[in-house]
C-alpha cells in the first residue's frame, strides 16, 4: 500500500481535517501498520467516524466487493477513502435536493471539475421522476384492484403495461446515469486539457523571461568588458613618455655631431648625423616594439580574465536553464499524477454507482415479483 502515502485530501474532495480524521480511524484498525485493514472491520471503522451502518449492510458489502474485486479481504487507505466518500455510505450525505459541494484544488481547473458527492437531479427532472413513480404506483393499485374484483383480463393488461413502463423507466434511468457519468469524465478531461494549456503558457512565459534576463546579463557583462579595455588603453596612452629615453651611445653621437658642426667640419658632421639618425630610428622602433609587446601582454591577460567571466556566466545561465526544465518536469509529473488520481477515483465511484444501480434494480424486480405472486 505504498501508494497510499501519497494520497491528498483534494483527491477525494475532503478538507485536511476530514482527511486526517478518516486516516486516524483507519490507522486504529491497521494494528500491524501494513497499510491495510480487514474488510470485516470497515463497518466498525465507519462507525468510529460516526456513521450509523451495520456490518451486513447490503450497499456496504457491495461497495467493498467493488473496491476489492479480487476478494483479498484487505482494504487499503485509498479504498477506504473511496468507500467513505460515497454519498450512499459515508461523508457527503446531504439533505435531499441540496447540491453537492465542489472540491477545492486551490483554484486549479482540475479541482473545480469534480464534485465531492453524487450529482443531484435538477428540480424539474426530480419532479418528472416523482411523477413517473406516482403513475407507476397508481397503475399497480389499479392492477391489484382488478385482481380483487376478478377482472383478470384487465389485471393482465395492467400488469403487462406496468412491466413495460418499469422496464422503460429502468432504461431511462440507466441512460441518464450513463450520460451523467460521461459528462463527468468529459468534464475532467476538459479541465485537464485547460489546466495543461495554462501550465504550458505559464512555463513558456517563465522561460522567455529567464532567457531575456540571461541575455541582458550577457550584454551588460560585454559592455563592462569593452569599457575595461578602453579604459586600459587610455590609461597606457597617457603613460607614454613624451620624449623617449635614448641610449648613451646615441646621445654621445649627437654631441659629436654638434661639436663638428660648430667647428665647421660639416662633411664629418653629416656622416655622424646620418649614423645617429639610423641609430635613433632603430632605438625608437625597438622601444615601440617593447611597449607594444608589454601592452599586448597586459591586454591579453585582461581579455583572458573577461573570457573566463563570460564562460562562467554562460555556465550559470545554462545551469539555471536546466533547473527550470527539471522544475517544469517535476510539476508536470505531479499534475499528471493528480489527474490520474482524480480520474481513477471517478472511475471507481462510477463503477460503484453502476453496481449499486444494477443491484437495486434487481432487488426491486424481485420485490415486484414477490408482490405479484
Amino acid at each position: 500500500m505504498t501508494g497510499d502515502r501519497q494520497l491528498q485530501p483534494e483527491d477525494f474532495g475532503l478538507s485536511q481535517d476530514a482527511f486526517d480524521e478518516i486516516k486516524s480511524a483507519f490507522d486504529e484498525f491497521d494494528g500491524d501498520a501494513s497499510g491495510a485493514i480487514d474488510a470485516a472491520n470497515v463497518g466498525a471503522a465507519m462507525r468510529r467516524l460516526g456513521q450509523q451502518i451495520d456490518d451486513n449492510d447490503e450497499v456496504l458489502q457491495m461497495t467493498i466487493q467493488t473496491v476489492d474485486p479480487e476478494a483479498t479481504g484487505k482494504i487499503g487507505l485509498r479504498q477506504f477513502l473511496t468507500v467513505m466518500t460515497q454519498s450512499h455510505l459515508g461523508w457527503g450525505d446531504g439533505e435531499p435536493g441540496v447540491e453537492a459541494p465542489m472540491q477545492d484544488y486551490g483554484g486549479d481547473e482540475m479541482g473545480k471539475s469534480k464534485a465531492r458527492t453524487k450529482v443531484q437531479l435538477p428540480p424539474e427532472l426530480a419532479a418528472e421522476d416523482q411523477a413517473v413513480q406516482d403513475f407507476l404506483r397508481i397503475l399497480d393499485e389499479h392492477r391489484r384492484h382488478c385482481e380483487r374484483e376478478g377482472k383478470y383480463l384487465e389485471a393482465e393488461t395492467a400488469a403487462r403495461r406496468l412491466r413495460e413502463l418499469r422496464q422503460h423507466e429502468e432504461n431511462r434511468r440507466r441512460e441518464a446515469m450513463r450520460s451523467r457519468q460521461t459528462a463527468e469524465r468529459l468534464g475532467i478531461e476538459e479541465a485537464h486539457m485547460l489546466e495543461f494549456e495554462q501550465f504550458n503558457a505559464i512555463w513558456e512565459q517563465r522561460m522567455q523571461e529567464y532567457e531575456r534576463s540571461a541575455e541582458e546579463g550577457l550584454e551588460k557583462l560585454k559592455e563592462k568588458h569593452l569599457a575595461e579595455i578602453m579604459a586600459f588603453q587610455e590609461e597606457w596612452q597617457n603613460k607614454l613618455p613624451r620624449k623617449p629615453k635614448l641610449s648613451k651611445e646615441l646621445l654621445n653621437m649627437r654631441k659629436i655631431q654638434d661639436t663638428l658642426a660648430r667647428q665647421e667640419r660639416y662633411q664629418e658632421a653629416q656622416k655622424i648625423k646620418f649614423k645617429a639618425d639610423e641609430r635613433e630610428a632603430w632605438e625608437l622602433a625597438r622601444l615601440q616594439d617593447q611597449l607594444s609587446q608589454t601592452l599586448a601582454a597586459k591586454e591579453q591577460r585582461i581579455r583572458q580574465k573577461q573570457h573566463q567571466e563570460l564562460t562562467g556566466l554562460a555556465k550559470r545561465i545554462q545551469r539555471g536553464r536546466e533547473e527550470y526544465k527539471k522544475l517544469r518536469q517535476v510539476e508536470l509529473e505531479r499534475r499528471l499524477q493528480r489527474y490520474k488520481n482524480v480520474k481513477d477515483d471517478l472511475t471507481a465511484k462510477q463503477k460503484i454507482e453502476t453496481n449499486q444501480f444494477n443491484r437495486l434494480m434487481a432487488s426491486k424486480l424481485r420485490s415486484d415479483r414477490d408482490a405479484s405472486a
